[in-house]
């Protein structure tokens, strides 16, 4: 039988028939043929969703054999059930056929509701909206953000007759309707490595939108890109130089790189004092720009920084119901990376938004700020998620100790979009319990290095400024840190073992015993690791392009130098030899 959509049933069937559906998923029938058709393919989801895990590693054993992975498509289980059973091989989308026509209309749609949204609040249009292209969200919603930066240029696909997009028009600016609204999109590795046709289409739609003549309303992409090519200029640019790359919106890692870099360095909060120092390290990382095939992974000096100016707006896309603003690492890394690199650019923190594609009859913009809102309480606030989530094991509270440190990374990257008293908030369910939910003697049953993560977070919080903290909070959450460490060692991430000033500020909450213990429990991991000859860190400190140049200059003048000696002894060998 053919599986339907198990979101029309979520949100058109169940209110009805809640309780005789609950019935049924808790003691499914043998014989599916005496329960109403319009409940059977919510029993067929949930037989697939049971023989996922199973077919998961079969296809993986299978794999490894050198058997065949049958395909399946990508995506979310939720708005495309016909994704299970997972553990098949999923295959992507012709990017030559996007956005299709689907997607341009929810691409138009989001784009004014956009505008709209923006209006509302400042009485204005914005003159820049900023996007994030991620590749799951472009395969999921077949290039509706394409679709989004199209219509805010005021350009259309043209296609051939197999449906491709091969060229672009202009929209008349009187039915447009409106200014011309400028754009920068910044892309991940995989996105780029997937559609890096349709990069080239969206430089060629942004040098389209800025020749466009005979304008009836303003056109700030045309302005945006003179005011580039001025600051390039400025900055040391040739001016025949400025203006090739006056037209560059699209940018990302180097060839090479797939992620902003930023995660670590961020969670290595002892190595910086300022914020400035991430955007620093974000404009370095990010600054690799992709408009065409003479200008294709280059970074050129100052490009990245002159873009991002008179940025009004910042829009994260979100296609899947499998994670949210504060469960996904990458969403802060980089819609919030983002955020904070115009703020310290421009001196102007943009307005941050959600594109929501996971309900395909109501794409919305969400403001981020409520978006973390929603997600904060319903799950890591919520006391029956958390339940839930305790009868897991290791992996469960896991997934604790990574929301609190996207938190931190949210604090970090655009403090504004966080609720005043999240930490609060989190002291009352985490630390003093008041649920009485034993959350205490599940993670130091089941995870104790997630729960000394989680305190180490909340304690470095309070030392950055971004949770203020009462004595008694600070002494609290302090004294159950080095309970944790002392009952259960040191969990050396980069909160807990390779902060030096936390270590210190937390020993500093601490009663006279307490500390001592602390101190010599520390005192004795970076001892041990200085034997060991290992780092403390566990994950990788990713470098900055120019660090990264840095060095490999370094790296290149000792591997000279020990060629260049070699090759003396080598003479010298020879000569010593005729001699004799």
């Amino acid at each position: 039988e053919q599986l339907q959509d198990f979101t029309y049933i979520a949100h058109h069937y169940l209110p009805a028939a809640r309780k005789r559906l609950t019935a049924l998923l808790q003691n499914p029938p043998k014989d599916t043929a005496s329960v109403a058709p319009e409940l059977r393919p919510a029993l067929l989801y949930r037989e697939q969703l049971l023989a996922s895990p199973v077919n998961e590693q079969n296809a993986m054993v299978r794999a490894l054999s050198g058997g065949t992975v049958f395909p399946a498509p990508g995506g979310d289980p939720v708005l495309n059930p016909n994704v299970l059973p997972t553990g098949r091989n999923m295959y992507s989308i012709n990017a030559e056929n996007t956005p299709n026509p689907r997607a341009w209309e929810d691409g138009k749609r989001l784009a004014e509701a956009t505008l709209k949204q923006y209006i509302s609040k400042h009485g204005e249009y914005p003159r820049k909206v900023s996007y994030t292209f991620w590749a799951g969200e472009f395969i999921n919603t077949e290039g509706a953000t394409l679709a989004q930066v199209f219509w805010m240029l005021g350009v259309e696909p043209v296609r051939d007759a197999q449906g491709r997009v091969v060229d672009l028009k202009l929209v008349p600016s009187e039915e447009l309707g409106r200014p011309r609204i400028n754009v920068l999109v910044q892309v991940s590795g995989q996105l780029r490595d997937i559609a890096g046709s349709r990069l080239k289409l969206l430089t060629d739609a942004i040098r389209l939108a800025s020749e466009a003549g005979d304008e009836t309303y303003p056109n700030y992409v045309a302005s945006g890109t003179l005011l580039q090519e001025k600051l390039l200029v400025e900055k040391g640019a040739s001016p025949k130089r400025a203006r090739e790359m006056s037209v560059m919106r699209v940018f990302g890692p180097i060839n090479s790189g797939y992620s902003t870099g930023m995660m670590a360095y961020t969670e290595h909060s002892g190595s910086w004092e300022s914020e400035k120092e991430i955007a620093e390290g974000y404009l370095n990382n990010m600054g690799a720009s992709y408009g065409d095939d003479g200008n294709w992974g280059d970074v050129q000096e100052g490009l990245f920084a002159s873009a991002l100016s008179e940025t009004d707006v910042v829009i994260q896309p979100r296609q899947s119901n499998t994670w949210g603003p504060i469960s996904l690492d990458h969403v802060y890394e980089f819609t919030g990376g983002l955020s904070l690199t115009v703020k310290t650019v421009t001196g102007k923190e943009p307005d941050a938004y959600m594109a929501d594609y996971r309900n395909r009859t109501n794409r919305r913009m969400q403001d981020a700020k409520e978006a973390i809102a929603v997600e904060t309480r319903s799950t890591i606030l919520n006391p029956t998620f958390i339940q839930e989530r305790m009868k897991g094991g290791e992996g469960s509270a896991q997934m604790f100790g990574e929301i609190f440190r996207n938190i931190f990374g949210w604090h970090v990257m655009r403090p504004s979009a966080m609720d005043k008293e999240l930490f609060n908030d989190l002291y009352r369910m985490y630390i003093k319990d008041e649920n009485k939910l034993g959350i205490h003697e599940y993670f130091l049953r089941v995870n104790p290095a997630a729960f000394q993560a989680m305190t180490a977070v909340m304690l470095e919080s309070a030392r950055k400024g971004y949770w203020k903290a009462s004595d008694e909070q600070l002494k609290t959450t302090a004294s159950l840190h080095a309970q944790i460490t002392r009952e259960k060692g040191a969990a050396c991430t980069e909160f807990v073992c390779d902060n030096d000033k936390l270590q210190s500020f937390v020993a500093d909450q601490l009663d006279n015993s307490e500390k001592q213990t602390y101190t010599q429990n520390m005192k004795e991991v970076h001892e041990a690791s200085a034997t060991d000859g290992k780092d403390v860190v566990l994950k990788e400190h990713k470098l900055t392009s120019e660090q990264t140049v840095r060095k490999n200059r370094v790296n290149g003048v000792i591997a000279g130098s020990l060629v260049v000696i070699t090759f003396i002894g080598l003479v010298v060998l020879l000569k010593k030899r005729k001699k004799e």
